[in-house]
């Protein structure tokens, strides 16, 4: 559903408006309901369409209640995830816990991702990328899965 990249600004009560090429179609998917939550990996935001999310959010109760990280894991994606809906112009309005853990001010990048949006801080995504131009893939599995989709 999500592919590209778009640069943005937010104005100053947060709001970020969604590229056009996607209304169409997070209006038939999700009537414009998405929610946003922090990544666990990386100090940006994910944007889901609610349907995925119901999904993703159905696997996190399955998680293995023995083990220590799950409890971790949900707090941080259940604890920050913020249901938003398109207003009428189009726009998300990013909260200001979501935004302050992203570091997110004005300029930010919208990153397609297939089934979700990452939202970052425009220098944050500079740095990143420039310390992964040349992308060296040591997994075998990673490796293997690429070579099956003929990159």
């Amino acid at each position: 559903m999500f592919r590209g990249y778009d640069e943005l600004n937010m104005d100053a009560k947060g709001r970020i408006g969604l590229p056009t090429r996607y209304h169409a179609r997070v209006l038939a998917a999700c009537q414009g309901s998405f929610v946003i939550t922090v990544d666990l990996r990386e100090k940006c935001l994910a944007l889901y369409p609610l349907n995925e999310w119901e999904t993703i959010e159905a696997g996190l109760s399955k998680l293995p209640v023995s083990d220590p990280e799950s409890p971790r894991v949900k707090r941080r994606l259940l604890g920050y995830a913020t249901e938003v809906t398109l207003d009428a112009s189009g726009r998300l309005l990013l909260s200001p816990e979501l935004r302050k853990f992203a570091g997110l001010e004005k300029a930010v990048v919208l990153a397609g991702q297939g089934k979700k949006c990452e939202i970052w801080d425009k220098e944050a995504w500079d740095a990143i990328q420039a310390r992964t131009e040349e992308i060296v893939i040591s997994s075998p599995a990673l490796s293997a899965a690429l070579d099956n989709l003929a990159l």
